[in-house]
């Protein structure tokens, strides 16, 4: 799942401290309703400096009292110390409140705010520009697979409302904006650099490579301007005459202010690569080891040592071997290793689409007919539904040389944008067809889509909530809803199906081991390439910019196993203590109700379900 949602909506908590509406207490409201009407407080402060995450919500001018969609949020180095001491203030506010009289949603809202800072706090002194106070997510601003300016444009393109004549005008506001966005961002880079903390030099020459193909086009060609001249023709209000006058602005916009922001960006990203580390690691930067076992604790390592995580990936890579050993040799598959038996059978012809624009449609049209089919089979696994739906797109060819394999994007709050599934086609020899149905279950439903869409439809869950984001709890759902989708027997006639998903489990598990190799055992980023190929069974060019990923994003590739490893002894401890009285529906639901949590506050909420379920 793509987060960078969430980790640009976190910067927009620079200026909560001094724009935010302290709440009014009054004599007959609960310690409970004031600490949710803080919440609330805190939510439309943070999303009034944070307009692009507003409009992704979907939210109504209304609710935040102002117009937003024409505006960007502020990205420069002037914030960062207003960043800083935020934390330090919503700690202080968050002392203000009595734990013990919150009940419910207030309660966990609590818990995770608390939880959250405590961690964020950590970091204070070891970033200096990716530093969120209620969440660290990567410690560099810019990389090849996140930052602005690969967040914003997408934004535009798949988010902007573009509907009227206003809109249409709000689109080119924005289209100007990203040139400050990207200035200052080159100022950010500068800051980091100055200070050692920069990415790996191959990622910051994929940062580069992300521009130039961002503006290789002449201007009137460029996505921002063609795929806004598309959905301009969509509105019937507009003359032929207007929308022509309103591409040719956006043309000039794209010529006299994005192309030269993009610059001076790329200007800011080449003097940091001719000086950047080749090494892969986060260990090869200041303060690199103390970092990692910060950002591995924050992805669900609970106390667990690097080495004893590397060693759990490891244990973990064997039994699933061991399992598709065994479906391979049902299927008469029986010489040579486990893993030379699965790419042969992943590169066969008759298992993969063709890699053509026909081939491509047809496996988005496949992957949606699956979406369809799991939909009618989810009250078997849950009592809570989601109303939003799910589809499958494409990941725009301009950003899926450095874009993970999949991704998925919430719906608007509103229900005007479904929650979206992107897949990455680049190459379609990528996704053998029996690797997709698992790969669909992790990102749309039972995984990612179900997780976040319910969370955003619970009626009392604070909007602050569903602004966060916990990685080993997202990530550990979906991975724990591809053994759902298994327990659903969706795999029952298909056995390469469950070798599919078994490859994908052994997939996570082996981030466990190539993760900690890169950054504690000091791999060399071919060593992680080769480890990972032979082990898991991907291509060496998906494997590649999988490497890459965790080279930027040191501990989040754990949070998925780990998460899901968490769930499923939570489970395990559910059934022990209710017997007869456990109900995995019922289970499944107390997971997912209260919204995205740390791991400690969702042992909180399971166990406090057994003894509420214990007493029935």
């Amino acid at each position: 799942m793509n987060k960078s949602f969430f980790i640009g909506a976190c910067s927009a908590l620079l200026l909560l401290s001094g724009c935010a509406d302290q709440p009014s207490s009054t004599e007959t409201s609960s310690p409970s309703a004031e600490f949710l009407q803080y919440t609330e407080t805190q939510a439309k402060a943070i999303l009034r400096t944070q307009p692009t995450f507003a409009t992704s919500l979907g939210l109504s001018e209304d609710y935040l009292g102002m117009k937003f969609n024409h505006l960007m949020p502020d990205y420069s180095v002037g914030q960062i110390d207003k960043t800083k001491q935020l934390n330090v203030q919503l700690t202080s506010d968050l002392a203000q409140f009595d734990r013990n009289l919150l009940e419910g949603t207030a309660a966990t809202t609590y818990d995770v705010m608390a939880t959250s800072l405590a961690r964020t706090a950590e970091f204070t002194d070891l970033l200096y520009g990716a530093y969120y106070p209620l969440g660290i997510f990567t410690p560099f601003t810019v990389t090849q697979i996140s930052g602005p300016h690969i967040e914003l444009p997408r934004a535009l393109q798949t988010e902007q409302p573009l509907t009227n004549q206003q809109e249409a005008e709000d689109y080119l506001s924005r289209l100007e904006g990203l040139r400050k966005v990207f200035t200052d961002t080159a100022e950010v880079v500068t800051l980091e650099t100055s200070h050692g903390l920069t990415p790996p030099r191959f990622a910051l020459e994929g940062s580069i490579n992300v521009i130039n193909r961002m503006t290789e086009p002449s201007p009137a060609d460029n996505p921002l301007v063609t795929v806004y001249a598309n959905k301009l023709a969509d509105i019937d209000s507009l003359t032929a005459q207007q929308r022509g006058e309103l591409v040719e602005r956006a043309t000039q916009i794209v010529a006299q202010q994005v192309y030269p922001g993009y610059n001076t960006l790329k200007t800011a990203l080449g003097t940091a690569a001719q000086t950047a580390r080749t090494e892969p690691g986060i260990w090869a930067i200041p303060n690199g080891e103390h970092l990692y076992e910060l950002m591995l604790e924050t992805y669900g390592a609970a106390g667990k040592t690097p080495e004893q995580v590397h060693q759990l990936g490891l244990d973990e890579v064997k039994r699933i071997h061991r399992e598709m050993d065994a479906i391979l040799r049902a299927e008469g598959l029986t010489e040579g290793p486990v893993m030379e038996r699965y790419i042969a059978l992943s590169e066969d012809k008759q298992y993969l689409y063709p890699n053509t624009d026909d081939g491509r449609e047809a496996l988005i049209d496949d992957l949606n007919v699956l979406v369809k089919t799991v939909d009618h089979r989810l009250p078997e696994i849950l009592k809570t539904l989601p109303k939003a739906p799910v589809e499958v797109r494409r990941i725009p060819t301009y950003e899926q040389d450095s874009a993970p394999g999949g991704y998925y994007t919430s719906p608007t709050l509103d229900g005007s944008r479904p929650g979206i599934f992107w897949i990455n086609l680049k190459d379609t020899a990528d996704w053998a067809k029996f690797t997709l149905p698992t790969l669909t279950y992790h990102e749309a439903s039972p995984g990612h889509h179900l997780q976040i869409a319910i969370a955003q439809e619970i009626e009392d869950m604070p909007m602050l909530r569903n602004m966060m984001w916990y990685s080993q709890y997202g990530e550990g759902w979906a991975l724990y809803a591809e053994r759902l989708a298994k327990e659903m027997g969706l795999y029952e006639t298909d056995p390469l199906g469950d070798l599919g998903r078994l490859q994908a489990e052994l997939f996570r598990a082996g981030r466990l081991v190539v993760d900690t190799g890169l950054h504690y055992k000091r791999w060399s980023r071919a060593e992680a390439i080769d480890w990972m190929h032979k082990n898991t069974g991907e291509t060496v060019p998906s494997v590649t910019r999988e490497v890459e990923r965790y080279s930027v994003w040191p501990g989040q590739a754990t949070s998925y196993k780990l998460g899901q490893i968490r769930i499923l002894e939570l489970r395990d401890m559910a059934q022990k203590a209710l017997g007869d009285k456990f109900v995995l529906r019922e289970f499944n639901d107390e997971v997912l109700i209260h919204g995205s949590v740390p791991l400690p506050v969702l042992e909180a909420n399971i166990k406090d379900w057994i003894k509420r379920t214990e007493n029935i």
